[in-house]
């Protein structure tokens, strides 16, 4: 994929890897700079089990801009929906330095065409009040505010918004 950024054009690429090996080697600084961002937010800690695993409708990606790992996430099945349609997408995160490249964008997209592509039709996230350029990301790309339906509290709180896949753009 080619983005035309502020400068010249952008190559992103985007990689499916094991969560575990991707943190203990090429993301292990960016997960360091992600807890000092965010510290204490419950999303920076290993998943339990295989969730992001293929075998269990999940996956975790690292995008690569101009071949640099530079941001990551992935997405599980929803743990509150019985039904196996709703995908949560969790522990997303952009380098400080690669922020406002529209890197951010094509992840989130790459991560809900994925998402669409495993049969999932609706998918959700959360967020915390310290995150204001995430919500106006995810609000940009149509996420809405799901009252009551909040995860486990954080410091300054968190809030979950969803989407509905189908006939998304």
């Amino acid at each position: 994929m080619t983005v035309t950024g502020r400068s010249d054009r952008t190559e992103i690429e985007f990689r499916a890897v094991d969560y575990g090996d991707a943190h203990a080697g090429l993301l292990a600084a960016a997960a360091d700079a992600a807890r000092a961002e965010l510290p204490g937010h419950p999303d920076l800690e290993a998943p339990p089990g295989d969730e992001l695993e293929a075998q269990n409708r999940g996956t975790f990606v690292v995008a690569y801009l101009n071949g640099q790992p530079s941001a990551s996430g992935g997405y599980r099945m929803f743990p509150h929906d019985p039904t196996g349609s709703t995908a949560e997408i969790v522990r997303m995160y952009v380098r400080p330095g690669s922020r406002g490249s529209g890197l951010g964008r094509a992840l989130l997209r790459e991560l809900e065409e994925r998402a669409w592509d495993d049969d999932y039709e609706r998918v959700v996230l959360h967020l915390g009040d310290a995150q204001p350029a995430a919500k106006a990301l995810y609000e940009v790309f149509g996420y809405r505010l799901i009252p009551g339906l909040s995860p486990d509290p954080w410091p300054g709180g968190r809030q979950t918004y969803g989407k509905d896949l189908k006939g998304a753009d």
